[in-house]
């Protein structure tokens, strides 16, 4: 796992253009990597992080939630103030607001809603359909959840959520990682067939639907925009 989530970081900080809004009382001044610019906007750069299992767990018993071993993990390695891509976006971690993505992610009514169900949010669809959820119906080794996405236009009814498109969070983190790194060569659509390999069980067996309609997508734009 530590492999997954190194690759993952080392990807990730040469793709990132590592671009922040400036505010005065949440901007961590030991991550300014440059003058804010006249647009408030300025570098910023990755520190290690000090977060601990045990600061994750209390987020996960105020809001009824269980957290895959993974994501902890991978979430407390760094403290990253960007970390998204066309097809999703992930939880950030600033040491000003320690944890507050991911609690932003949980406190809302549709978030209530689908942790009652065992549907734990924790990022969100690229398309704006909705959140990704971690689906904790049933018990798995470490929470290693599959995942899946909700449509917020269904409003808390399960008819909302989509099968499962990663078959866990390290598979997420290997898709997520290929994709940023093969967007150098290729168009995006082509790489996405990829995942279908990476992660046989989850996006290339239940999340083909998914994926094929992503592509289509994708394929529509580059003929219409040229990208």
């Amino acid at each position: 796992m530590n492999k997954i989530i190194d690759d993952f970081f080392k990807t990730y900080f040469m793709y990132s253009d590592f671009l922040a809004g400036f505010v005065e009382e949440k901007t961590p001044k030991d991550m300014i990597n440059s003058p804010v610019n006249n647009n408030g906007y300025y570098k910023w750069k990755p520190i290690t992080g000090t977060l601990n299992e045990n600061d994750y767990h209390h987020v996960e018993q105020k809001f009824g939630v269980k957290f895959p071993k993974s994501f902890i993990e991978w979430h407390k390695q760094y403290f990253f103030l960007d970390c998204s891509c066309q097809l999703f976006g992930l939880p950030v971690s600033s040491p000003t607001e320690p944890l507050q993505n991911i609690i932003d992610n949980l406190d809302y009514d549709l978030a209530n809603e689908l942790v009652e169900a065992k549907l734990y949010p924790f990022g969100d669809d690229g398309n704006d359909a909705g959140p990704l959820v971690f689906d904790g119906r049933y018990e798995v080794d470490d929470n290693e959840y599959p995942i899946r996405v909700y449509d917020h236009e269904y409003g808390g009814d399960l008819e909302g959520l989509s099968e499962i498109i990663f078959s866990s969070f390290p598979k997420l983190l290997e898709c997520f990682t290929h994709y940023i790194q093969e967007l150098k060569t290729r168009k995006n659509f082509e790489i996405i067939p990829d995942f279908f390999q990476i992660d046989p069980t989850g996006a290339g067996k239940t999340g083909i639907d998914y994926w094929l309609g992503w592509i289509a997508m994708e394929e529509e734009n580059y003929r219409l925009f040229g990208h």
